[in-house]
């Protein structure tokens, strides 16, 4: 303990003042007055009771110089020292991704950062605390709150919601909450380098806590099916990140029975991946892969696909390179090669595969626009960005190099591009365009080009029993009309459990685990994937540090808690003692 205000020791003066003055004041006569009465009842008590009789004589004196005592000490402003964190204003970022429930010793990265926030709530003594979680959109939880039981509440029910945590969508977000103030931002994350921070703003200190060591992981980084008349076909792709071959089984199940349709032993390689491609397997609605295999992070060992009716034949132009149709055959879809004038002809159920721009206004079929026969390509230099689209739940677009790129439709929403400059569009009524042609791209040599044209086609085609896939909290607007009756849909996972209900009408939100999911509404029913992106089938090395305008050394600091408040109450405690004891006695006495 320490005092702030020593200049006012000075009033100890009062104490001494009022002790003296007990010390001289009047004195009366002890006189003996030659009465026995009452006198052995008197001595009993004496003999009983004497410090007692001594106390209730002088309770006022005592009461009187300890409230003096007190409200000296309290000018004189003691406090407690404590250690608290560091900075003014305290914001907590947490990640909620998937990868979040890697288990390092049994226990989940998650649940190890959230014992860490639990530690570090003791030591906030009494600061303004803001906690959000990441995700597509960036949520606040606790806004500048102090009551400890509020923000151990609020940690207690923190969960993984398995999607993309969007750093650089979180960082923007998290600048607009500082103020002018020394703040202490804390990510609880797996893995962030110091490069991506912001670290223009001196008054912010940026403490990462990431995953304790270098956690290993094989997945199933992709797995998809399709329908034809000799049964199913499916593929999978499993990668294995560490440094050491990898043993494992995988099983792929009906989703309807959980019937074991294959078992098979893999062994993938280190640092690679291993493709797997299975014919003729028995008809089901869905599918459920499980990779069993010795790793730390367990959600990527599963994988889901719906199987979708073939609805409608696929005719590919045949001005278009031959790679397109052996990309369709690879994923055992049936194409048909027609002359460019005919394509004008074919049926309305029919799923087009072409370069004539035209088709995307004269054909009521579905199109596919592989480039453009009325534009001339620009050369491009650039990356590959895309939206969250299920069209590329499958395909990873990263890697694909692409020389020139056509024109973009204006009109048109825009799911990738290259640069800043347009590469795959979708038209109102559900068109996809890719605006360059495959010569110009190394797409064809890429596993995912076969599978973005099984994931196009599957989608193009008319399919009214499934909704599609959908990745952890995606929402998204869908045409859905309830059954009168209810007039909302509700949702079930595959097991039968009751998940949400949706009104009618209302903007549709996937659950946040991934897995197959049933929407239902009176007699109607519609399935429906949760996958997890990309991006959350992969680990890397975890990384904690600090850095800013503290060290790590810095991350604490001692905070000096005022004790002036108790010292007050126990004075006017004291006070309305003295009143009662004065009451008692008798006022004018």
């Amino acid at each position: 303990m320490g005092f702030g205000q020593l200049v006012f020791l000075w009033t100890a003066i009062i104490p001494i003042t009022v002790l003296l003055y007990y010390f001289f004041r009047k004195k009366y006569i002890e006189k003996k007055i030659s009465s026995t009465m009452f006198w052995e009842t008197v001595m009993k008590e004496t003999k009983v009771s004497p410090y007692l009789q001594y106390l209730q004589r002088n309770a006022l004196f005592y009461l009187q110089m300890i409230a003096l005592i007190l409200l000296m000490l309290a000018l004189l402003q003691p406090y407690l020292k404590s250690q608290a964190i560091a900075g003014e204003h305290i914001i907590w970022v947490v990640d909620t991704s998937a990868t979040m429930l890697a288990e390092d010793n049994g226990e989940s990265l998650f649940d190890t950062h959230k014992k860490e926030m639990m530690t570090l709530s003791e030591q906030l003594a009494g600061k303004p605390l803001t906690l959000i979680t990441t995700g597509e959109e960036p949520t606040i939880l606790l806004r500048d709150e102090t009551n400890l039981s509020v923000i151990r509440s609020t940690i207690e029910r923190l969960e993984v919601q398995y999607e993309q945590e969007n750093l650089p969508k979180m960082l923007d977000f998290t600048k607009s909450l500082l103020k002018a103030k020394e703040t202490a931002i804390y990510l609880f994350t797996d893995h962030v380098e110091r490069s991506e921070l912001p670290l223009e703003n001196e008054n912010i200190t940026w403490f990462v806590n990431g995953a304790p060591k270098n956690l290993e992981n094989v997945s199933i980084l992709r797995f998809g099916a399709t329908a034809s008349e000799k049964g199913v076909a499916a593929l999978a792709q499993l990668e294995n990140e560490t440094a050491t071959e990898k043993k494992g089984t995988l099983e792929i199940r009906s989703i309807e029975n959980e019937e074991i349709l294959l078992k098979e032993s893999v062994v993938i390689p280190a640092n690679d991946t291993l493709s797997l491609s299975f014919k003729e397997l028995p008809s089901a609605e869905g599918l459920k892969a499980t990779l069993q295999i010795d790793d730390d992070y367990k959600v990527d060992n599963e994988s889901f696909v719906l199987i979708q009716k073939q609805s409608a034949q696929t005719y590919v132009d045949g001005n278009l390179h031959e790679l397109v149709s052996a990309a369709f055959q690879a994923m055992d879809i049936p194409v048909s090669s027609v002359p460019t004038e005919q394509i004008g002809d074919l049926p309305n159920e029919a799923v087009v595969v072409t370069n004539q721009t035209s088709q995307l206004k004269a054909s009521e079929s579905p199109v596919l626009l592989i480039g453009r026969n009325d534009e001339n390509a620009k050369e491009v230099n650039g990356t590959i960005t895309t939206e969250r689209d299920d069209v590329f739940a499958y395909a990873d677009m990263s890697d694909i190099f692409v020389s020139s790129l056509y024109p973009p439709f204006p009109e048109y929403e825009t799911l990738a591009r290259v640069a800043d400059q347009p590469f795959i569009q979708r038209s109102d009524k559900g068109d996809l365009i890719i605006l360059s042609d495959i010569q110009m791209t190394d797409w064809p040599l890429h596993p995912s080009f076969p599978l973005f044209l099984w994931s196009a086609r599957e989608q193009m085609a008319t399919n009214s029993e499934d909704i599609g896939t959908f990745s952890p909290n995606e929402r998204r607007s869908l045409s859905l009309v309830a059954d009168e009756e209810k007039g909302e849909w509700e949702v079930f996972s595959n097991s039968n459990e009751y998940i949400k209900t949706i009104q009618n009408g209302g903007q549709f939100s996937a659950p946040s685990r991934p897995g197959l999911y049933v929407l239902t509404s009176g007699k109607s029913e519609k399935q429906f994937a949760v996958t997890l992106e990309q991006q959350e089938k992969h680990i890397e090395k975890g990384t904690s540090f600090a850095i800013g305008s503290a060290s790590q050394e810095d991350i604490q600091e001692t905070v000096k808690t005022s004790m002036v408040p108790w010292f007050l109450l126990l004075i006017v405690l004291l006070l309305m003692i003295e009143w009662e004891v004065q009451r008692r006695r008798g006022i004018t006495n």
